[in-house]
């Protein structure tokens, strides 16, 4: 019988590096905790031996003095680039059909934990049963586990939830944030979580969105693994004025001439992956905030409203007026 070392891909650990990047700590105290670099994390094909990762992790917690972390990070995940959600989204019917395309595809890759849903009766679960026993508590690890996988339920079920009748269930539910007190919070073992839920709303009716992306944004979804953990790290910094090619070289933690080759091997380049990111941070801040366009031009770096206009208008095909205008009539029409 062959058995599967359970390994994990380092770009996993991406998302706390980001977090620590746009707290502004510094997060090389944790990866020499465990023997890492922050480089190693941006190359898709390294993995490491899961303990590894599982250390790291609740390392982060320790020293980012956030005992909430885990779930923090754990929520804020962009599922929109996921190809298995982006099959799951193309060919279910149902909530029950959403689940089990994610959990076939994820399951194909894994070789740490195995992804189930099993139905009992009126109940319902989702989870994770890991294949290795851990030797030290994961608690942080099971929280963020939890809190993708409650994300890829409310996805599933577009958002028509009630957290009263939900169960989870995980290592040391204490280090869950006050958003899941509505829920009924049992305390598990090492193997993995799991979310309960009644059984009927397996078969809610799954309606596939499709949002009116830009070029731009469909391109986002269609970029490799390192491209998009190099906008992770641009993105933790966008809204902290000028943004150069030799700083993101820093936050990448590799010199400017292997960034650069980098990304040309990907078909793209730094200056334009932040202009990617910038004009990302500008549609958000036009479509959800008031900001003033003034304010959030320099925020971008740009030295007047005049510049940050006409690169606006070259990559959405619009002034940021128009764009703000237009994208709040939209929002108001659609609430009618």
């Amino acid at each position: 019988m062959t058995h599967r070392l359970p390994l994990v891909k380092l770009s996993l650990l991406r998302p706390f590096v980001g977090e620590f990047h746009a707290r502004g700590i510094d997060p090389e105290p944790v990866f020499d905790s465990v023997g890492l670099t922050e480089e190693a994390t941006l190359d898709p094909d390294l993995s490491v031996h899961v303990m590894v990762a599982t250390q790291f992790v609740e390392n982060a917690a320790d020293v980012a003095n956030d005992r909430f972390l885990g779930a923090r990070v754990g929520a804020k995940l962009d599922l929109g680039g996921w190809p298995i959600l982006a099959d799951a989204e193309a060919r279910a019917t149902t909530a029950g059909d959403y689940l089990s395309i994610f959990i076939a595809g994820a399951n194909e890759v894994s070789s740490s934990a195995t992804e189930y849903l099993n139905i009992s009766g009126q109940t319902a679960t989702l989870g994770e049963r890991r294949t290795f026993k851990p030797t030290i508590l994961p608690a942080q690890n099971d929280v963020f586990m939890l809190a993708l996988g409650w994300a890829i339920l409310q996805r599933a079920l577009r958002d028509g939830i009630d957290p009263s009748k939900v169960t989870v269930v995980v290592s040391d539910p204490s280090v869950l944030p006050p958003e899941f007190d509505l829920m009924h919070l049992v305390k598990g073992n090492r193997m993995g979580f799991s979310i309960r839920f009644p059984t009927a709303w397996l078969s809610s009716s799954f309606d596939a969105r499709s949002p009116d992306l830009t070029p731009m944004q469909r391109r986002d979804a269609d970029v490799g693994e390192f491209v998009h953990s190099f906008r992770q790290v641009v993105r933790a910094y966008i809204g902290q004025g000028a943004l150069s090619a030799a700083d993101c070289a820093v936050l990448a933690s590799m010199s400017q001439q292997k960034l650069k080759r980098r990304l040309a091997a990907e078909g793209t380049g730094i200056s334009k992956e932040i202009d990617f990111v910038r004009q990302e941070y500008a549609r958000a801040a036009l479509f959800e905030t008031n900001r003033s366009i003034s304010d959030i031009a320099t925020a971008l770096g740009f030295t007047d409203v005049a510049n940050f206009t006409r690169a606006f208008r070259r990559a959405n095909d619009m002034t940021p007026t128009t764009y703000r205008s237009l994208q709040r009539t939209q929002k108001d029409g659609s609430a009618e």
